[in-house]
């Protein structure tokens, strides 16, 4: 029984088996001396996307439940439809990842490898259910991202935001592991099976002392979480280390590990709802704050790097805010709003990728050196290429919560979430705050559209640029997506019925 119930599993063993041979693989050609030394990019790249679809498929045909380890990692209805998105997402951006390791001339074929051990790192924490398989995935997946951050050696950017995230990383893990000491000093146990047991006991009116120390362990935790979302107040440390980062690596930390983690704070937050109702205070509040920094903070930002980091802090502000409701319409209303942010991050990526590819090429024409792309750089762009400036209206309006686009629909269904547990003035800040972050994304339209500047290139020339052959593959995925943020508004019962059974299917809810 024990062997059916292990084969649950393959696609982890798959991908970790795909990774070791890929490595010594790869390997053993590079340092060939009769392949002169050659660069594997392409090859690598491949494999990866290869990899990646295989365990997709192995993920989707398996049916089989169940757990392994006495619940150190536990395969339901709603893991398995996790993963799926999961993969998805990864392979959504594997493309973008590929394009900006070109970019900045990366050329280490180890980058895939790393990049694939962080993605098995967050399948297994998707199916984790128990603080000590968390926390050693939670480091594997660290290592592998501190490695990515730092990876362009010749930078000392990159060094620097490998460095502070290195930092505040291992501090944070401090934090979480003396939350988990608290937890099984008093409770004797660290499994969520048996921690949902042991917390319905009422903690509050029998041992007064222990349920103070109890709550300290379990705001420790939550806090962790928070970090590694990067919710305000604990953001600190992520517009700093995405800016330092390589452009590929930066969409790897935006896009890849929401999923994952996202997934196993819901089942922490099930857990803890029944006894400790401090917890959603401080995720309201965090929420909130998330909100107003990210809105306030990208209104000052020049940068469009940067602009994209904050407009992300603040969209994970939603989320957070959502989660203080612990309800089945907030939770699918969170996966839901996950699902559009996925998408409408790749296509920002995507469209950055792209632009700063069109902006190497100008230097290299002209000569000059590799500059960063300022929101200014995007003037006259609807002149250049009209389609693609429209394509930015979508983008961003959907970001914003205009109608009638998915990111509208994603919004509403977070305020009535809220709404519906009667936390209005939670709903009133997120509006008001809401209609403040609609400038910025208004600034820059207003740039693309309206405001003229000498470009260092003729129109003649960019119009070349963009009709290369390389930009084919790019123009399929984001024609896709911008017609998905288009479909799901006006037909959004598929990805809710995918969400519901995420939600429902949860051994934990």
């Amino acid at each position: 029984m024990d062997l059916i119930l292990f084969t649950s599993f393959i696609p982890e063993i798959f991908l970790s088996l795909c990774i070791l041979f890929q490595l010594v693989f790869n390997a053993f050609i590079v340092n060939n001396l009769k392949n002169n030394f050659p660069i594997i990019d392409k090859e690598a790249f491949s494999q990866t996307t290869f990899i990646l679809i295989c365990v997709l498929l192995l993920i989707f045909n398996n049916r089989i439940e169940g757990f392994f380890s006495n619940f150190l990692f536990l395969n339901d209805i709603s893991t398995q439809y996790t993963k799926l998105l999961f993969l998805l997402s990864c392979l959504s951006v594997l493309l973008i990842i590929f394009r900006n390791f070109k970019l900045q001339k990366l050329n280490f074929f180890e980058y895939f490898s790393i990049f694939l051990l962080s993605v098995l790192a967050l399948l297994l924490l998707i199916s984790s259910s128990d603080m000590i398989s968390a926390y050693l995935i939670i480091e594997m997946q660290a290592l592998a991202f501190y490695i990515l951050a730092s990876f362009r050696r010749n930078s000392a950017f990159s060094t620097e935001s490998g460095l502070k995230y290195f930092v505040t990383g291992s501090f944070i893990s401090g934090l979480f592991l003396f939350g988990c000491s608290l937890l099984y000093g008093i409770l004797g146990t660290l499994n969520f099976q048996h921690l949902s047991l042991l917390l319905s006991i009422p903690f509050e009116e029998s041992y007064s002392s222990l349920y103070y120390l109890l709550l300290i362990g379990v705001l420790l935790i939550t806090i962790t979480f928070l970090f590694k979302i990067s919710a305000a107040p604990f953001h600190f440390w992520s517009p700093d280390v995405y800016e330092g980062a390589p452009l590929a690596t930066t969409v790897v930390f935006s896009i890849v590990p929401k999923f994952a983690i996202f997934s196993f704070f819901i089942k922490w937050l099930c857990i803890i709802n029944t006894i400790f109702s401090q917890v959603q205070y401080l995720l309201l509040i965090s929420g909130i704050l998330s909100v107003f920094v990210g809105t306030f903070f990208a209104i000052r930002q020049k940068r469009v790097k940067r602009l994209v980091i904050y407009s992300s802090i603040a969209q994970v502000g939603f989320l957070v805010a959502a989660l203080s409701v612990i309800s089945i319409n907030s939770l699918v209303a969170v996966y839901f709003f996950l699902t559009i942010y996925i998408i409408t991050s790749v296509l920002v990526w995507s469209n950055i990728s792209i632009f700063y590819s069109f902006q190497n090429k100008i230097n290299v024409f002209y000569n000059k050196a590799q500059t960063p792309l300022f929101i200014s750089s995007l003037s006259n762009l609807f002149k250049i290429n009209s389609l693609w400036a429209l394509s930015f209206i979508i983008i961003f309006f959907s970001i914003a919560g205009m109608p009638p686009l998915s990111g509208f629909f994603a919004k509403i269904l977070i305020l009535f979430s809220l709404i519906a547990t009667k936390n209005l003035i939670g709903s009133i800040f997120l509006i008001l705050i809401s209609a403040v972050s609609v400038f910025y994304y208004l600034r820059v339209i207003k740039i693309i559209f309206f405001e003229s500047k000498e470009n260092s290139l003729k129109t003649e020339n960019s119009l070349i640029i963009f009709n290369t052959r390389f930009l084919y593959l790019d123009c399929l995925v984001i024609s896709s997506f911008l017609f998905l943020l288009l479909f799901i508004f006006f037909y959004p019962s598929f990805l809710l019925l995918i969400c519901q059974y995420i939600v429902l299917g949860s051994s934990f809810f």
